[in-house]
């Protein structure tokens, strides 16, 4: 695992949706307390590196300084709190259920919201 200055989140720059989302979350990063890179770029491999190479464009993914890698609804969960809304710990597997949902229609989804660049901030 590299050494990271602060968490990053890794999205699928081949998705509109999750570049529209990656946007909006670099909007909302005031305090800069987020890296975004794309699932597809190199600087991602060795964040990725205990992904199996099939799943790694599953899903979303955090990697925080301590070398932990959550995904899906906990990833969004982490992303919240490093954004300072107020999440429950518990809130995990119902994030994972509606992140499940919104990603099974995440092609349809993306007709829906403006295209655009996909951010890198890295590191």
């Amino acid at each position: 695992m590299t050494e990271l200055e602060r968490p990053v989140l890794l999205y699928d720059a081949d998705c509109r949706l999750c570049r529209f989302c990656a946007r909006g979350v670099r909007r909302l990063d005031r305090s800069g307390a987020l890296s975004l890179l794309s699932l597809q770029d190199e600087a991602a491999r060795p964040l990725l590196a205990a992904v199996p190479t099939p799943e790694r464009l599953a899903s979303l993914r955090l990697a925080d300084p301590e070398g932990a890698l959550v995904d899906r609804g906990d990833a969004v969960a982490a992303v919240a709190r490093l954004l300072r809304a107020p999440v429950p710990r518990f809130a995990g597997p119902l994030l994972t259920r509606c992140y499940d949902a919104v990603a099974a229609r995440r092609a349809r989804l993306s007709r829906l919201v403006p295209d655009g660049p996909a951010p890198r901030e890295f590191p």
